[in-house]
């Protein structure tokens, strides 16, 4: 008897077996009151609500969303330089330091990597109150660790002979390290840093959702009194500003121009330097800041906090990443599957755009609607949010993939769908798995999203924590999620180097 043997192709299809829990918690939670206000939502995204009043508040919200995103990007990205060279192992072998100070700040820079953006700012807004500069510090601390690692994988690469060879002759330890990283942080840059300003204005528009600033507050406003055709309005307008820096972004060229680009970086770290100096003495000195004694209190509390209750909430939350993976691995290959035509192609693209552009705070609001909080309805929404950019990801490889084989098939009387599988789909399998390890690391730290807004898993006791300022629980489930987030992300990277 024949053994059932995976591959990269059918392990993409597996996790669809998610949606049958995923479907019956649904179906029994189901309740018809909302079907009229969604057809009303669905409606009014056609026909956004438009004068001068709105034209007004639209234009001043996105204002503040690009001035947030691009300090807290601009920001993030030089420290990001900063610390990805302070963490790769060539700053150590050139100034000759003790290794024990990178594994120390690889470790620090791991934790603050691993707690989402909007936790930070809850928290941040808990003990400061709301302003805009928490927007720029809350998506500044996860994102500098995480263009901190990026920027220390790419100097790795560096070939360790280059430096032996410097040294030998004794040359200058500052400049060797500046010309042997200037090359890796320039690329990497021009890679992937363009792109994380792409990311800081979607993490702008979330955090406006509670109170921060920018176009996320019109957003959430505007949903509370249900008024969507104004809600459509302030999320056309979040897609313009996306679609638009995308295209500028594209057009930007760092090609021979490294003298200038030194002379802006150089000014440019004396001036965020200057600012984030400001920003740490107006935290530190605040008087209207809250006490803030968690370690003390964790340390003499004798309250029972890690229960039953609490191992419930973190295994929800596991469950909460494991349902919302299967949903954005396995969607896009299966709808390009099964509609698989130019029609098919041009709908799953509007869709999937429409599921990345509403951000999934305010998708688990609608549809709340018409169910009731559940694991499974947390799982739908950040599922399909991911499944959204999975699926652009999949649709411009295969779109840039030679198709030689796909049309061979067909010509052969090959079924339009079998040679989509085996002549197109199978080439980018382990590329499109690895991606959707990398992706599943990002929907971890996403959990606490719908967990504060759906009312599961740790984000509804971090929550609740926060609102009681019950430090040592706060800090006890920054832990929790820290954990889950750096497992994770362990063995996503076993599976991608697997892939790979």
């Amino acid at each position: 008897m024949n053994k059932l043997k995976l591959n990269s192709s059918s392990i993409t299809f597996l996790p669809i077996l998610v949606c049958i829990p995923i479907a019956y918690e649904l179906f029994i939670n189901f309740h018809i009151g909302g079907i009229e206000l969604f057809k009303e939502f669905i409606i009014s995204a056609f026909n956004p609500k438009i004068n001068n009043e709105i034209i007004f508040t639209l234009v001043k919200r996105l204002n503040e969303t690009i001035f947030i995103a691009f300090f807290s990007w601009l920001i993030s990205i030089i420290f990001g330089v900063i610390f990805g060279i302070l963490s790769s192992e060539i700053f150590y072998k050139i100034l000759n330091l003790p290794i024990f100070l990178k594994r120390f700040l690889n470790l620090f820079l791991t934790f603050i990597r691993s707690i989402h953006e909007i936790i930070w700012g809850l928290i941040l807004m808990q003990i400061y109150g709301i302003n805009f500069s928490i927007g720029i510090i809350a998506i500044c601390i996860p994102y500098v660790a995480i263009n901190a690692k990026v920027f220390s994988e790419q100097i790795e690469n560096i070939n360790l002979k280059t430096i032996e060879s410097i040294k030998q002759i004794n040359g200058i330890k500052s400049s060797t390290l500046i010309t042997l990283v200037w090359a890796p942080v320039i690329e990497t840059f021009k890679n992937f840093g363009l792109y994380r300003l792409e990311c800081a204005i979607r993490s702008t528009a979330v955090l406006g959702l509670f109170g921060v600033g920018g176009i996320g507050t019109s957003i959430f406003l505007s949903f509370q009194t249900l008024n969507f055709r104004e809600l459509w309005t302030y999320l056309w307008g979040l897609a313009f500003l996306i679609i638009i820096s995308k295209k500028l972004l594209k057009r930007f060229n760092l090609s021979n121009t490294s003298k200038n680009l030194l002379t802006s970086f150089v000014i440019a770290l004396f001036c965020i330097s200057l600012f984030s100096l400001s920003f740490f003495v107006y935290f530190i000195f605040n008087k209207n800041a809250i006490p803030f004694n968690s370690i003390n209190n964790l340390l003499i509390s004798n309250v029972n906090f890690i229960s039953y209750d609490f191992l419930k909430l973190l295994l929800e939350t596991i469950v909460l990443c494991l349902l919302s993976t299967g949903i954005a691995i396995s969607f896009p290959p299966l709808f390009i599957l099964i509609f698989n035509n130019k029609i098919g192609i041009t709908i799953i693209r509007i869709i999937s755009f429409l599921f990345r552009l509403i951000p999934p705070p305010v998708l688990i609001l609608i549809l709340l609607m018409f169910n009731d909080p559940s694991i499974s309805l947390a799982a739908i929404t950040l599922g399909l949010h991911n499944a959204a950019i999975t699926s652009k990801l999949l649709l411009a490889n295969l779109h840039n993939q030679d198709n030689k084989q796909y049309i061979a098939m067909k010509s052969l009387g090959v079924a339009k769908r079998s040679s989509w599988l085996y002549g197109l789909f199978v080439k980018q399998a382990n590329s499109y798995l690895a991606y959707c390890a990398y992706r599943s690391d990002i929907i971890i730290r996403e959990t606490a999203i719908l967990g504060v807004i759906g009312s599961v898993g740790l984000g509804w006791q971090l929550q609740e924590s926060l609102t009681s300022f019950a430090w040592e629980e706060v800090i006890v489930i920054l832990f929790a999620y820290s954990s889950i987030a750096i497992i994770g992300e362990l063995i996503n990277g076993k599976i991608k180097i697997n892939l790979t």
